[in-house]
């Protein structure tokens, strides 16, 4: 590993906790920073774990329920209750831990590189058959996370609490109850009070809706009529274990692309891709517990037995207005440089090749590059412009 003088982490971040006492019991950091560097393998991040808790997920949903205020949000949800009353099961529960932004360093060693694949469809959080592989997809985080799971608009971050309707009772604990993650996925510098990225990780929610929105995505959902809701819904059973990387992307920018504002895409997009890979052996354990794996754990000394899988797709483009080439080269240089094994792009269709191409052929072009400054200067080059929000 390389020798460097310099902080791993920038400077600290401000947190304000929310105001009331939690009604059920809390797991903190104290005792999951041993159950998530349990091994010496990342031992030098430890301090860029900012918060984390583990709740149950059953007493989770039934002492902070989700408040669907959106109509049609209430009909979906009251289909979910009408078929099959969900209810986590007791045995399980919700680990989510905040990470303070790690300054992205490449690390030369004789690794394989992230296998790249683009599909044309959506998420559908089916597993892989390697039960050493970790899966986690992208939410479209805003910068208060899943602050408007509840009103009239159904893009992809209300899309996920939507199917995973736990990840409702988890944004009313994140108001009602005091905790000590929060629900910023960007926060301000301590000393300079500029924004800096602090993704939130959720491992082992459940997905129990599946909605077909082909004609009920975005704007839409709020004018579509029961019998397009009713069409569109699907129950999963027995639920899909899903985990998530939130991280917000910039928006609304002009012109073309400085040098801060890809630094901080990568800054973003690096340290959730690092911190997934972190949280592997117990996200692993937690994933597999219903099913009773009896996996062995392995040693402090061991390498990282886990595979990391990342699922991500046009994060931060349409209604953020990014740019597509900039965000699939940053997105795969941060899976690269945080040694994720696989990234895959779910395009939804084949419409934006010429993006796709372009991009995969500059990735290759700077992936063996050794400095993340010249890399930027690099990309600055290309003089890629944000593009505008289609208002989704």
């Amino acid at each position: 590993m390389a020798t460097r003088s310099h902080s791993r982490f920038t400077d600290d971040i401000y947190c304000t906790p929310v105001p009331t006492a939690p009604s059920i019991q809390v797991k903190t950091i104290d005792i999951l920073r041993n159950e998530i560097f349990f091994s010496n393998l990342y031992e030098e991040y430890q301090q860029g774990l900012h918060a984390a808790e583990e709740l149950n997920s059953k007493d989770l949903y039934e002492n902070y329920p989700p408040n669907f205020e959106n109509k049609n949000k209430l009909f979906i949800f009251d289909l979910l209750n009408n078929k099959h009353t969900y209810l986590p099961s007791p045995n399980k529960s919700i680990l989510f831990t905040r990470w303070k932004p790690f300054i992205p360093i490449i690390e030369s060693n004789n690794r394989s590189s992230t296998v790249i694949k683009f599909q044309a469809d959506v998420f559908n959080y089916k597993s892989d058959s390697n039960s050493q592989t970790i899966e986690w997809y992208l939410n479209f985080a805003n910068s208060d996370l899943f602050a408007y799971y509840g009103g009239p608009l159904l893009a992809q971050d209300e899309l996920q609490v939507l199917e995973c309707v736990e990840l409702a009772a988890l944004r009313q604990y994140f108001i009602q109850a005091i905790n000590t993650v929060g629900s910023r996925t960007v926060n301000s510098d301590a000393h300079n009070n500029r924004s800096v990225p602090t993704p939130i990780l959720i491992s082992n929610t459940e997905r129990v809706i599946e909605l077909d929105t082909k004609d009920i995505y975005g704007n839409s959902f709020a004018h579509a009529n029961k019998e397009q809701l009713q069409h569109a819904f699907k129950l999963v059973e027995p639920p899909q274990v899903v985990n998530l990387i939130a991280i917000e992307a910039p928006s609304y920018g002009e012109g073309c692309y400085t040098y801060d504002q890809i630094n901080y895409i990568l800054t973003n997009c690096y340290t959730g891709f690092k911190a997934a890979q972190i949280l592997a052996h117990k996200t692993h354990e937690m994933n597999t517990y219903a099913s009773k794996s009896h996996d062995r754990r392995p040693s402090r000394s061991e390498p990282n037995i886990f595979r990391t899988v990342i699922h991500t797709g046009w994060w931060g483009c349409g209604a953020y207005g990014n740019n597509r080439q900039m965000m699939l080269i940053t997105q795969m240089l941060a899976a690269h440089w945080a040694h994720a094994d696989e990234i895959i792009f779910h395009t939804q269709n084949n419409e934006h090749e010429n993006d796709i191409t372009k991009a995969r052929a500059v990735f290759e072009q700077l992936k063996n590059g050794q400095q993340v400054r010249e890399i930027i200067e690099e990309i600055i080059k290309l003089n890629l412009e944000w593009e505008k929000s289609n208002n989704t």
